[in-house]
């Protein structure tokens, strides 16, 4: 089973063996989703309930998904981690983690989406980029409008949504016990990047 621990444990190994396109890779996909659902879990917030799955699959996810990066890239950095199955392509595991790439994710712009993301560490101190919640819902949506979307979709679209208004909250909440011009323009900023990419979000 694939854990969180799992997760940070390959992030740290990718940061240990090729830190530069980490750097600059976007994790996207599910565990992007999952890491916005542990921190909703923990921060407790009784207006913005982590979501609750309707099984523990819900809560799986077994591969680590990238874009804003090429995948040749870490192929070539990371000989030592590439699985050549007996049928099918290639691929790169990590910790028992698939790695996964995305040149042109649904509705993402990947240059854009990775400037606007953010930033967080692992227990270790591994610096990654995860998708903005706003972006992860819209591009989550689009694939289940368009009828290609994957039995977790829906939890983590719900994920996503929640998320983004506990983050704009946050922000106004912040921003009310303690008014600055930054962050003001975080707030500001949230809601327009909400109104421009899904306003539906910003409705009760």
């Amino acid at each position: 089973m694939v854990t969180f621990s799992n997760v940070e444990a390959a992030l740290d190994q990718l940061n240990q063996k090729t830190p530069a396109l980490l750097a600059s890779s976007l994790l996207i996909g599910g565990w992007c989703a999952l890491i916005y659902y542990r921190a909703l879990a923990k921060a407790e917030n009784p207006d913005f309930p982590a979501p609750v799955p309707e099984s523990a699959e819900r809560l799986q996810s077994n591969d680590l998904d990238f874009t804003n990066v090429w995948s040749g890239d870490f192929f070539d950095a990371l000989p030592d981690f590439v699985v050549y199955p007996p049928k099918g392509s290639p691929y790169l595991e990590i910790k028992g983690i698939r790695l996964g790439f995305a040149q042109a994710p649904e509705a993402l712009d990947p240059e854009e989406a990775f400037k606007k993301s953010r930033k967080l560490r692992t227990q270790a101190g591994t610096k990654f980029a995860i998708l903005d919640p706003v972006r992860l819902y819209r591009g989550k949506l689009a694939l289940m409008q368009k009828g290609r979307g994957k039995a977790n979709d829906p939890f983590h679209l719900q994920i996503a949504a929640t998320y983004a208004r506990f983050e704009l909250a946050e922000g106004i909440k912040k921003h009310s016990i303690k008014p600055t011009e930054s962050t003001k323009r975080r707030v500001e900023n949230l809601k327009a990047e909400m109104k421009a990419l899904a306003p539906e979000l910003l409705k009760k």
